[in-house]
């Protein structure tokens, strides 16, 4: 996910087909020596009991979080960290919003939203949070520096993006095995990433003729400028968890380990494969979009395999790729890039 991919960035054959109105997802093993409970750490705050699990000690890129007791109180810095806070039960008292939607976050989470958090600015304000009074402080899914994450550490534990990874960078499946180690919800975030990699692997055994096709996915927008997702994004790794594969012409591009990679208008040919997927920045795009003549000559358009994706929420859990987005998008999206596929 990028910078970008943070403000709003929806299928069918451009200009002919609409489909209805996103990491990465791959069996990382878990920082297991980090993420265990400790016997030792920061004792738990007067008159709170440190509870089953606790105090624990979860490593990230700029320190070690001690969190001496189940937190009562968690705001959410990271982008999506909510997606896993909900379904965990647990509500924010603050959160960065994601998206277009007033709630600041996903529709296959608000129904879960029963509380009104505080929404903090995109750049992150260490006094704004300090001030809503935390237990904990999540920045998972974040762009966190270390500044930042001392001035916030000094006053509250604070989990920041784990090591070895980039900002925005962590898939689905280490996010939420992060955060339900820091809410002493370890069984129930297990429980949640088993329901996740369910609906991957019904959705590839729904759709056997996925495996070994190639795809692309491109974010544009009505400038025609060509942004084409690598296998460091987690729609990419997503698409390859249901067997696709992505298409060597992106694959072999250096990107310089970035999500993506750019594509000239003289080089479009090269976003051509059995499937690609047209996202765009905002969803005003869409119109201008749909009428893109390099796209629509691409041999995949030609033959129905160019699908816009106009469903901006869908556009948005594609993106996403929590463990709670996922089953969302692959609903919509499988039966799109099925219908897409030549025979």
């Amino acid at each position: 996910m990028t910078t970008a991919d943070r403000t709003p960035p929806r299928g069918a054959a451009l200009g002919t087909r609409l489909g209805r109105r996103g990491f990465l997802v791959g069996a990382t093993g878990l920082l297991a020596a980090g993420l265990t409970a400790c016997a030792g750490g920061s004792p738990a705050p007067s008159g709170q009991a440190a509870g089953p699990g606790f105090p624990v000690r979860i490593p990230n890129k700029f320190g070690t979080a001690e969190i001496p007791a189940a937190p009562g109180k968690v705001v959410s810095l990271g982008i999506t960290d909510h997606d896993v806070l909900l379904p965990l039960g647990v509500q924010p008292a603050g959160l960065t919003p994601w998206g277009p939607w007033a709630s600041g976050v996903g529709p296959w989470v608000e129904p879960l939203l029963r509380s009104k958090p505080e929404q903090l600015a995109s750049e992150v304000d260490v006094e704004a949070v300090i001030s809503l009074m935390p237990d904990l402080v999540l920045g998972v899914q974040s762009a966190l520096t270390q500044d930042q994450y001392d001035r916030l550490s000094a006053f509250k534990p604070t989990v920041a993006q784990p090591p070895g990874t980039i900002d925005y960078g962590v898939n689905w499946r280490q996010q939420a095995e992060i955060i339900g180690q820091a809410l002493g919800k370890r069984a129930e975030a297990d429980r949640l990433i088993a329901e996740t990699q369910a609906a991957i692997d019904r959705t590839r055994q729904a759709h056997r003729r996925f495996e070994g096709r190639t795809h692309v996915t491109v974010r544009t927008d009505s400038a025609g400028t060509y942004a084409a997702y690598t296998k460091q994004d987690a729609r990419t790794a997503l698409l390859e968890q249901l067997g696709l594969r992505l298409s060597p012409a992106i694959d072999g591009l250096d990107s310089g380990g970035k999500f993506n990679v750019k594509v000239s208008k003289e080089q479009v040919s090269l976003l051509d494969a059995d499937v690609v997927i047209v996202t765009t920045a905002k969803p005003t795009d869409v119109a201008a979009v749909r009428a893109d003549p390099l796209l629509n000559n691409l041999p995949a358009a030609r033959r129905g395999g160019l699908l816009l994706l106009d469903d901006y929420d869908l556009t948005m859990a594609l993106g996403s790729a929590t463990a709670t987005s996922i089953p969302f998008a692959l609903e919509r999206l499988a039966p799109m890039i099925d219908g897409a596929l030549p025979a």
